[in-house]
């Protein structure tokens, strides 16, 4: 999945607006329950993050795969591709690897910071209605 899919879905779901509301003990139990759905779905985008990460990288280790064989094979006139250009090919998809992936990393890491966030908004809560309780 493209990483502007990710971007789409992290907005879909309102975590931007999401206001920790403990004004009352019934709200601050709803905030939790908005907390929970909204974990639930980040760890999915997380985990299909991940597995696209791992396919791209399965995808260029192919290619790369390609160009050592295709380096072997010889031409019609009985020649091999010189190393110069297959280590240009190589560091081409190399970067080419970084980028992509590093598109997604940046995804991962806003995930991983809204969980933080998530976990830390639930610290608060409880606190706010243990101090409520008493």
């Amino acid at each position: 999945m493209n990483p502007k899919i990710y971007r789409r879905q992290i907005a879909e779901i309102g975590i931007e607006d999401m206001v920790v509301d403990v004004s009352s003990l019934q709200r601050a139990m709803q905030t939790m329950i908005e907390l929970d759905e909204l974990e639930k779905v980040l760890n999915k985008i997380k985990f299909n993050l991940h597995t696209d990460i791992r396919n791209l990288r399965v995808e260029y280790m192919q290619k790369i795969q390609d160009i050592d064989e295709l380096s072997k094979k010889k031409n019609m006139f009985g020649r091999t591709k010189s190393d110069d250009d297959i280590l240009r090919k190589k560091k081409t998809l190399k970067k080419e690897r970084r980028a992509n992936i590093a598109a997604y990393e940046i995804i991962e890491d806003l995930v991983n910071n809204y969980l933080t966030q998530i976990e830390e908004s639930r610290i608060y809560i409880r606190n706010h209605i243990k101090k409520k309780v008493k």
